[in-house]
């Protein structure tokens, strides 16, 4: 595979990915549970997101000038619009997570779609345009996906894959398309690593919360690898988890990192995915 150079000559290229998920994800998991529509605690971890961690996370990214990508379920662009304007207006890129996180878009191709039509309808309604970019919170069926693939405003597609974080174009009806795949792995996942919460369980067991020095760790050694092998590497971190006050710093310790190591090039998922795909097309 023909490799690629990266903005400025950089070694690997680094998206922060940020899911602002909101309460839809509590909410989702907790209807389940006997009277879980009550549920109050649960939900406000979530709903920290958007009122408070984002915001901190827009003071640290822009301490340290660097654009991010935020994937936000269409549900939070209608409820936040103030804020999602705010976010784009600062320079970031603003993605699609769904409607509403659900992990289930339906069971036909025909539902997933207008799901999937649905919050880009808002998105364009909010921001005045779709989004280029789509970070599933469920399955898609093979048609779907099809589908997805052959639209010309689908730049690229970023989900959790278990392989080395590289960059390829999406394959539709075994043809290769034009969208490119930005895989997103757990390592870069903080929300694996220390979201809580008692009741629902999360984790299950109840037997986690990672310490942060050792979750600062593990995210500096990935971005090591990364420069040494030339990735381009995409988290799924959360402004309800990472925009605490003692979680934040973690981030902050990132940041400095990062803007003080020129073999990483931080750039929004849009701009890593037309790099690579004019890359690809020279």
């Amino acid at each position: 595979m023909k490799k690629t150079t990266w903005s400025g000559h950089a070694k690997c290229a680094f998206s922060f990915g940020w899911d602002l998920d909101g309460e839809t994800i509590w909410r989702n998991k907790s209807k389940n549970f006997p009277g879980g529509e009550t549920f109050i605690r649960s939900r406000s971890v979530g709903a920290f997101g958007p009122m408070r961690g984002a915001y901190r996370i827009l003071d640290i990214m822009d301490k340290y000038h660097l654009k991010s990508t935020w994937f936000i379920p269409a549900e939070n662009v209608a409820r936040y619009p103030q804020l999602v304007r705010e976010i784009q207006a600062a320079g970031h890129e603003i993605a699609n997570h769904g409607l509403d996180h659900s992990p289930f878009y339906g069971s036909t191709p025909e539902a997933q779609l207008d799901n999937i039509r649905r919050s880009q309808d808002i998105f364009l309604q909010v921001l005045g345009k779709k989004a280029v970019g789509f970070r599933p919170t469920g399955p898609l069926l093979p048609e779907t996906e099809d589908a997805l693939f052959s639209d010309s405003s689908t730049l690229y597609y970023s989900r959790g894959l278990a392989e080395e974080e590289i960059c390829f174009c999406t394959a539709s009806d075994g043809k290769q398309t034009g969208v490119v795949s930005l895989p997103c792995r757990q390592e870069l996942d903080e929300y694996i690593q220390m979201v809580y919460c008692s009741y629902p369980p999360i984790p299950t067991g109840q037997d986690r919360i990672a310490p942060y020095a050792d979750v600062l760790a593990g995210f500096l050694r990935e971005l090591q690898g990364g420069a040494r092998f030339g990735s381009a590497m995409s988290t799924a971190f959360h402004p309800q988890v990472s925009g605490t006050p003692g979680k934040s710093l973690i981030i902050e310790k990132l940041c400095e990192y990062i803007a003080s190591t020129p073999d990483i090039w931080c750039a929004t998922c849009e701009e890593v995915a037309a790099l690579w795909k004019k890359s690809m097309e020279e």
